[in-house]
């Protein structure tokens, strides 16, 4: 890659006991399937947002209504997942999809349950790199510990104190990031973009990284990072491309959308389909026949503008099989996509990853498997209406109060939903476990208390509000504080009756909080947090949890929704 002399990745960033070798060059492969005469047959599969996910229970990483064809109708959930049966899943589907090539959207790890965020995402990369991944776009939670621990972790290099995982040789494909540029010397940090010959004819993958990843990561992970707009760094460089021999283009971008639908529509007209991926799409070169997705944790295979976009949900439940036929000139004849769900009792454990995730459980067994607390009922994360609190939010953000008040006065708690990450559902008469619980809040966030004036609380409860032309980010609220809002003619919202310790909001006054670290930083443009006064950090948020829980088993009667109200206009 002459034009880009970079993929510095021996930046001054990195912390050198942390360094990594330069990336490598673009990958150029070939399949050995031949092409008929002018038709070129092109089989994709994808994943993303695995998120650590190797386990098949304990907790389960996705349950799916499978589709009767029969009926046409939903059946009962079904356990998907796990990366015994993920491997048998993709085998099944490269054996019907000659040449297939395995591609990610990003997130394969960080976030992730402690059997494999224990052992450092470790397992999670040594299986993926058995799964013949050809390469995947750079998500936001692959940074969650830093650039200079993931590119530790992806050359295989061991810290001081050795590697969690026995005879981890880290992965032997490239996460792609068009739009990572160092901030300092203006030079790519990653590696762009792969080739690789395809039924006789060039086909580049082309990767990009979230230009929210600033925004929903610890910002002293960010620091000497600069993303640019997905849709720009991937038009910058199709002169190359085609430089490069490649006729065909495809995004993988670890960006997505808010679709709500089936997983597959046979038609692929998903109607009023939203979100930064469909803004970015529509931005994109003709030149780029499709685009594979992330982030966003939904599945779906649609078409806007006759071009295919696709995500394959979360967790390892879905696998996007995909099927391309394109001319000599590159240009698209046909495109089709389904979703296969890895439903486990379609597909048998592959012996040898069922190996690997065992032995992952086993070394973090003692931990993750100690109780806690038994529940009656499972606490949710979504409010049972369109918008409010959730029992489960409403429960961490008392655990948080509550462990932060053992260190001096604190008014609320806030906690943002984003954060948690699944629903507590034991089984009837099972203990929740310190696992369990992880699984919840997976990111050790620390536990910071601040103070801020009463204007500015409003000001955030406010902007968190649903607006007709933008996703809400209600926090969730500890029982110290409530509120109700309502909608004007306007159709925009209207905060009314705040209160903290039963007292109206006073906007002259401060009010001290605690919030966990990434909100403190100013995540989720929070900058009122960030702007916070006399902070101090008062432990982890999964220690809070587990603390409250364990002091504390009646607390789950006492998190009902109800903290934040909805008034219809009069």
């Amino acid at each position: 890659m002459s034009k880009h002399p970079v993929f510095a990745i021996g930046l001054a960033l990195l912390l050198s006991a942390c360094a990594a070798p330069q990336a490598p060059a673009p990958a150029q492969a070939t399949v050995p399937v031949q092409a008929a005469a002018g038709v070129h047959h092109l089989n994709l599969l994808a994943i993303n947002d695995f998120h650590g996910n190797i386990q098949a229970s304990s907790p389960v990483p996705l349950t799916i209504r499978p589709l009767d064809p029969a009926s046409g109708k939903k059946g009962p959930p079904e356990p998907a997942g796990g990366i015994a049966y993920l491997a048998t899943a993709i085998k099944t589907l490269r054996a019907a999809r000659p040449g297939a090539v395995l591609l990610g959207g990003g997130d394969f790890i960080g976030a992730s349950p402690q059997t494999s965020s224990m052992l450092a995402d470790e397992p999670t990369l040594a299986a993926f790199a058995k799964l013949d991944v050809l390469a995947s776009a750079l998500g936001n939670h692959e940074l969650d510990r830093g650039l200079p621990e993931l590119l530790r972790k992806t050359a295989g290099q061991c810290p001081a104190q050795g590697c969690s995982w026995p005879g981890f040789t880290g992965v032997p494909f490239p996460f792609l990031a068009a739009n990572l540029f160092d901030d300092k010397t203006g030079k790519l940090i990653l590696q762009p973009y792969v080739i690789k010959e395809m039924d006789g004819i060039r086909v580049a993958f082309v990767g990009a990284a979230t230009l929210q990843t600033p925004a929903v990561s610890l910002a002293r992970n960010m620091t000497g990072l600069r993303f640019t707009e997905e849709s720009a760094a991937l038009n910058a460089l199709v002169p190359e491309l085609r430089a490069k021999g490649a006729k065909v283009l495809i995004a993988v971008m670890h960006e997505g959308t808010d679709y709500l639908g089936e997983a597959n529509v046979p038609s692929y007209d998903c109607g009023d389909m939203r979100g930064r991926g469909v803004d970015i799409l529509q931005r994109l070169d003709p030149a780029y026949a499709m685009v594979i997705g992330g982030h966003s944790h939904r599945a779906y295979v649609c078409k806007i503008g006759g071009r295919l976009i696709t995500q394959a949900g979360s967790f390892g439940g879905w696998v996007t099989d995909i099927q391309l036929e394109v001319d000599d000139a590159g240009k698209l004849i046909e495109a089709k996509a389904v979703n296969e769900p890895v439903l486990q009792s379609r597909y048998a454990a592959d012996p040898a990853f069922a190996v690997l995730a065992a032995q992952a459980d086993a070394l973090t067994a003692k931990e993750r498997l100690r109780p806690v607390v038994t529940l009656k009922d499972a606490l949710r994360r979504q409010p049972e209406g369109p918008y409010g609190d959730a029992a489960l939010g409403n429960l961490i953000a008392d655990a948080q109060l509550a462990y932060a008040r053992k260190q001096g006065p604190v008014d609320l708690a806030m906690m943002n939903p984003g954060g948690i990450r699944t629903d507590i559902q034991p089984a009837p008469g099972t203990p929740v476990t310190v696992g369990d619980l992880f699984a919840v809040q997976p990111f050790h966030n620390e536990l910071v208390a601040l103070t801020i004036s009463g204007a500015d609380l409003r000001a955030m409860l406010l902007r968190g509000l649903p607006r007709p032309e933008a996703s809400p980010r209600m926090l969730q609220v500890s029982s110290t504080l409530r509120y109700e809002w309502t909608r004007g003619a306007d159709g925009q919202p209207h905060l009314m009756n705040v209160t903290v310790g039963g007292l109206p909001l006073d906007p002259g006054r401060d009010y001290r909080l605690v919030v966990n670290g990434f909100m403190a930083d100013g995540g989720e443009s929070l900058g009122e947090l960030r702007r916070g006064r006399d902070r101090v950090t008062v432990g982890e948020d999964l220690d809070a949890l587990v603390d409250y829980l364990g002091e504390h088993p009646q607390a789950v009667d006492q998190v009902a929704p109800g903290r934040i109200l909805f008034k219809p206009s009069p």
